[in-house]
């Protein structure tokens, strides 16, 4: 019987995370995963395998979750700072998600490639599902601050920035493909651009003789252009 989690103990946990550091190992190196290749190499029997996954599709399952939780963990964990613009700091989030995915060893065969298993297909799909809940919510809190303004619903906007990235990445970590980590970031700007207006304040106007004896800045602008102007 499959022991859950969070009743584990010490030991448990730790042979839990030197099977699915097996499996992941398996994943790089094969494109696939087998139960029993993955318990002769971690020096087990497959009957205590199974005490920790229920069977092929619960290892699968556990082996790209362990994925995206390093993700999230190298890409989403850190707020936009205060002193920070959100398209600045999302720019560079658009970096780091790219070096993640380039470097990660799992990255190829999860993002880049087609689903090795159903399993890792349902598990990817309800994580990028929770990418662009994620995502949404951020694109809304960047409106809220002043930042940017979004004419399109937000989920939507968010879905075409993260699925754009992830077809980007797939097209960049093909077997024999030439492009660059760069392009993926460059082309993901251009696609955020196009989404998402960044809002800027202009600089303050100089007033002459006769004019109110403080300056007034002017509205908030978008790439030097006034919102609601064409």
């Amino acid at each position: 019987m499959t022991v859950p989690i969070d009743q584990l103990t010490q030991k448990g946990r730790t042979t839990r995370a030197r099977l699915l550091q097996v499996a992941g190992q398996e994943l790089h190196e094969k494109g696939q995963i087998e139960v029993t290749s993955v318990a002769d190499r971690a020096g087990m029997s497959l009957g205590l395998l199974y005490r920790y996954f229920t069977n092929k599709d619960g290892l699968v399952t556990a082996v790209v979750d362990a994925f995206y939780d390093r993700y999230e963990e190298a890409v989403f964990s850190e707020p936009v700072p205060p002193d920070v613009h959100w398209s600045d700091f999302e720019h560079q989030r658009f970096e780091r998600e790219v070096d993640f995915v380039f470097d990660e060893p799992l990255g190829r065969r999860i993002v880049g490639g087609p689903p090795f298993e159903p399993a890792a297909a349902h598990t990817d799909a309800r994580r990028l599902e929770r990418h662009i809940g994620m995502a949404a919510r951020n694109i809304a809190h960047g409106e809220r601050r002043g930042m940017i303004i979004v004419s399109i619903d937000k989920r939507l906007a968010a879905a075409a920035i993260i699925g754009g990235l992830r077809s980007c990445l797939a097209m960049a970590l093909v077997e024999g493909s030439t492009i660059s980590r760069a392009e993926v970031v460059t082309a993901m700007k251009h696609v955020s651009h196009g989404l998402i207006t960044r809002l800027e304040p202009a600089p303050a106007r100089h007033q002459g003789a006769g004019a109110a004896n403080h300056n007034r800045p002017d509205p908030m602008t978008a790439y030097g252009v006034p919102v609601g102007k064409p």
